[in-house]
C-alpha cells in the first residue's frame, strides 16, 4: 500500500487526503506535508514499527512513576511518561474506524496515516505546536494540566506543571531570535471530550521579513508538555522509566497550505495494523504527582479512542 495521510483541521468540514513525505527530525527542509516521528526514531523502509501487543501493567507503571517522583522531588522539573493499552480487532474496517473517530472531534486536528515502515497511526490531537498566520506572525500554545471536564478546581500540581511549559516555551523561542516579540495570552480551560486542559496561547511576531519557522520548530520540540523540563534530563527519564517505544507518539505532522503552515504533535493516538492496536496515552509527572492519579489521568485521556476501538474488537 502506498503512503498516505488523511487529515482534517479544526473546525473544517472537509477531509483532505494526500501523499506525504516522511522526514527525519534533523531535516530543516519540509515538504508540503511531512510526518516526523519521535525524536529518537525514524522512518526506515528496511525496518518496521511493530504494533505492541502487551498493555503496560499497572504495577509496573505505578512503580516507575513512584521512582520518578522521588527523583523529581530532589531535582525539580517535569518528565512526561506514556503507557500503552493494547487489543485486537475482530472486525477491521479502516474507513469506518476513521469516520467514527473523526466525528467525535470536530474541533481537533484529526489524522490517520500509513507508511510501509510505520503501519497505521490515527489520532485526534489538541497539541498545536506552531501555526504561521502570515510571514511574520505565528501562534503556539502551552497545553498542560489535566482534570475531568467540569469537575473540581485546578490543583497546584496542575498549575505548576502548566507554568513550567509556558516558561520553557517562551525561553526557547526567545533564544532563536531576539527580535521575536512574544506575548502570552490569558489562560483558559481547553475542553477535550471528557477532560479539560489548561491552555495558554502564545502569540509571536518578528520584526524581520518572515519567521524562520523550521528553527522555531526545532527549538521548541519536544516541548515540556510532551517531553519534560529540563529537556535533557526529561528525555533521559523517558528512556529509563517508560516501558514502551514511542515510535510516532509525540512526533509531528507538518502541513503547508497556501501561505500558512500548521504543525501538530501526534498525541491521543493509536498504532495499528489490520489485526491489532496499541493506544498511547501519557501524562506529566512532577514532584507533586500521585502515581495512582497519573494512572487515572492516562485512562481518562484514552477513553474516547478506546471506546471506538472496542466497537471493532
Amino acid at each position: 500500500m502506498p503512503s498516505f495521510l488523511i487529515y482534517r483541521l479544526p473546525g473544517e468540514n472537509s477531509v483532505c487526503k494526500c501523499r506525504f513525505t516522511a522526514m527525519l527530525p534533523q531535516s530543516l527542509e519540509y515538504e508540503i506535508v511531512s510526518v516526523v516521528p519521535w525524536y529518537d526514531c525514524s522512518f526506515r523502509n528496511d525496518s518496521v514499527m511493530d504494533v505492541a501487543t502487551v498493555s503496560t501493567p499497572q504495577d509496573v507503571y505505578l512503580d516507575n512513576v513512584g521512582r520518578l517522583v522521588k527523583k523529581l522531588r530532589m531535582r525539580g522539573g517535569k518528565s512526561v511518561l506514556c503507557r500503552q493499552i493494547c487489543g485486537t480487532f475482530k472486525d477491521f474496517n479502516l474507513e469506518s474506524i476513521i469516520r467514527d473517530y473523526f466525528s467525535l472531534f470536530p474541533d481537533m486536528f484529526c489524522f490517520c496515516f500509513y507508511h510501509p515502515s510505520s503501519g497505521y497511526w490515527m489520532g485526534a490531537t489538541p497539541e498545536l505546536l506552531l501555526e504561521s498566520i502570515s510571514g511574520n506572525v505565528a501562534i503556539t500554545r502551552a497545553l498542560a494540566g489535566t482534570k475531568k471536564h467540569g469537575v473540581g478546581e485546578w490543583s497546584s500540581k496542575n498549575t505548576e506543571e502548566h507554568q513550567i511549559v509556558i516558561d520553557d516555551m517562551v525561553k526557547r523561542i526567545s533564544e532563536v531570535n531576539g527580535d521575536i516579540e512574544i506575548k502570552t495570552m490569558p489562560t483558559y480551560d481547553f475542553h477535550y471530550q471528557n477532560i479539560d486542559h489548561l491552555c495558554t496561547p502564545i502569540h509571536l511576531k518578528t520584526l524581520d521579513c518572515k519567521f524562520e519557522i523550521s528553527k522555531i520548530i526545532n527549538a521548541i520540540h519536544p516541548t515540556a508538555a510532551v517531553g519534560g523540563f529540563p529537556q535533557a534530563e526529561a528525555l533521559r527519564d523517558i528512556k529509563l522509566y517508560e516501558d514502551v517505544r514511542r515510535h510516532c507518539y509525540g512526533g509531528l505532522i507538518d502541513i503547508k497550505r497556501d501561505d500558512s503552515r500548521v504543525v501538530y504533535v501526534m498525541l491521543r493516538c493509536v498504532h495499528f495494523d489490520n489485526e491489532k492496536w496499541a493506544i498511547y496515552t501519557g501524562s506529566g509527572i512532577t514532584a507533586g504527582s500521585s502515581p495512582e492519579d497519573e494512572w487515572i489521568e492516562t485512562a481518562d485521556k484514552a477513553t474516547p479512542l478506546l471506546k471506538i476501538l472496542e466497537k471493532y474488537s
